[in-house]
């Protein structure tokens, strides 16, 4: 029986399905159907094509990264016509029978593979047990826990920390030990971000293009801009964590100036998408990936010309759009005094926080002033802001074992700090620095980014000292 699984792996048809699912421009393939699904409303039959591609990854490929730009490019895949929010109508697409017991079914094909691969990494004696891990399932100890004790505590509370635990734990655990940290794997990741730019793009610019009264007296109206899959602020995050890895192609590739040319217009698409947080992080995100750039990466003198044209260009900005600048500034200070309302979600946080300190009330808690605009029904009220928001819902206990994990993960990318260890750490930071304004990183596909990234940088952690320990030790053989 394992001949013949074998024959059958290792035969012309397997091979040509995995140097598919293998090939770097997969993910543009994956981009094209994420596009046509979101005007079409084929969700399904996208939700289908995930499955299916996943699933072969994880059953028939030895190296398990290609699901990463599955999963990155699974962030957009609700269209704008079977969106559940309530801005876009609040569709009963994915609540139908129907819809939900297909959903249900290939999810749940999937999560098999997934446990599957898992399960024969660690008989094949492959899977590390490292402080990262342990870090992990103490966190997702303390998440699954979540209000235990509260005098509100409800069932689903159990639920939701079940997700979470997956999300951060069950993820990190199945791709850690399968993942090919070559800088090939690198590079191929970094090209699924650049797909996803594209789809971000294109739905931004026609949001704008066929959205009745978006500009107003020369005004953005930013409620307007709402998709399938979240409002500005998601689409703000999704635009600048796309950033790190086109400016790391910039640094890579022969003609790597070309993707610095394209994240000039993937900067413009995370200022249009007025997320205000997104524009703070850019502030941080851009700097920080443009001098890592010219410093390490090639085609210098090519990429000091673009970002020194590029500030020319926004100093003339600048000058001409002064005066509504100064307008746009007047009203962020005047809302970060009040937080855009978050100020009064922090405050309950913190009446929650000392009604059950030690494992908090829980994720489904009331909290009055939310919008409850972003996302998914099920998804609990939150506080916009990942510190508070454990604290709440998770108590001391859920702040302590996250900073425990913070740690080890800064300490983690610091052991072997490489140019593609970089990118990876500082599209983690972005999702970081927006989750303190925001949900992101309790939104179910940002986490699940989040991990497969702290999968790769622990996988990665020792991948160059063992080879120059090895090169270190060839002359004593000798």
């Amino acid at each position: 029986m394992n001949d013949t699984l074998t024959k059958i792996k290792n035969g012309k048809p397997v091979k040509a399905v995995k140097r598919f699912l293998s090939w770097r421009y997969f993910p543009f393939i994956t981009a094209a159907l994420s596009l046509l699904n979101y005007y079409t409303g084929l969700d399904i039959f996208y939700i289908y094509y995930f499955c299916i591609t996943g699933t072969l990854i994880l059953l028939i490929s030895d190296d398990s990264t290609p699901l990463i730009s599955n999963l990155i490019l699974m962030a957009v895949m609700i269209s704008r016509k079977n969106s559940t929010m309530p801005l876009m109508g609040g569709s009963a697409y994915y609540s139908s029978s129907v819809i939900l017991t297909q959903i249900i079914i290939l999810l749940s094909i999937h999560i098999l593979a997934l446990i599957y691969r898992l399960a024969k990494t660690i008989k094949q004696g492959n899977f590390k047990f490292t402080p990262i891990f342990f870090g992990l399932c103490a966190f997702a100890a303390v998440l699954l826990l979540n209000g235990l004790f509260s005098d509100g505590y409800k069932p689903k509370n159990l639920l939701y920390g079940l997700i979470m635990a997956a999300c951060f734990l069950g993820v990190f655990a199945a791709m850690k030990d399968n993942v090919n940290c070559s800088k090939e794997s690198f590079i191929n990741v970094a090209y699924s971000f650049v797909a996803l730019s594209g789809v971000l793009l294109i739905e931004l610019l026609v949001t704008y293009l066929t959205t009745e009264g978006i500009i107003e007296n020369g005004t953005i109206q930013r409620t307007k801009l709402v998709f399938g899959w979240g409002t500005y602020n998601q689409a703000g995050m999704m635009h600048l964590i796309c950033l790190p890895p086109i400016l790391f192609l910039a640094g890579k590739q022969k003609y790597g100036y070309l993707f610095s040319v394209y994240a000039l217009a993937a900067t413009a698409g995370t200022i249009f998408t007025m997320s205000r947080q997104a524009m703070l992080g850019l502030i941080i995100i851009l700097p920080l990936c443009v001098i890592i750039l010219i410093i390490t990466g090639r085609n210098r003198l090519a990429n000091i010309i673009i970002a020194a044209l590029a500030l020319l260009g926004l100093a003339v900005i600048l000058g001409v759009l002064w005066s509504k600048i100064l307008l746009f500034f007047e009203s962020l200070k005047s809302s970060f005094e009040t937080g855009s309302g978050r100020t009064l979600l922090w405050k309950q946080m913190f009446a929650n926080f000392k009604s059950a300190p030690f494992l908090g009330v829980g994720f489904y808690v009331r909290y009055d002033g939310y919008s409850g605009q972003s996302g998914l029904g099920f998804l609990p009220h939150m506080c916009h802001n990942t510190v508070f928001e454990l604290l709440g819902a998770c108590g001391i206990c859920g702040l302590i074992a996250y900073v425990a994990h913070r740690i080890q993960t800064i300490i983690c990318y610091f052991k072997n700090v490489t140019p593609e260890r970089t990118f990876i750490a500082i599209t983690v930071l972005a999702i970081l620095i927006l989750s303190l304004l925001d949900n992101h990183i309790f939104n179910i596909f940002p986490t699940i980014i989040y991990s497969c990234f702290i999968a790769m940088l622990v996988k990665s952690e020792k991948a160059e000292n063992k080879l120059q320990e090895a090169a270190m030790l060839l002359p004593a053989s000798a």
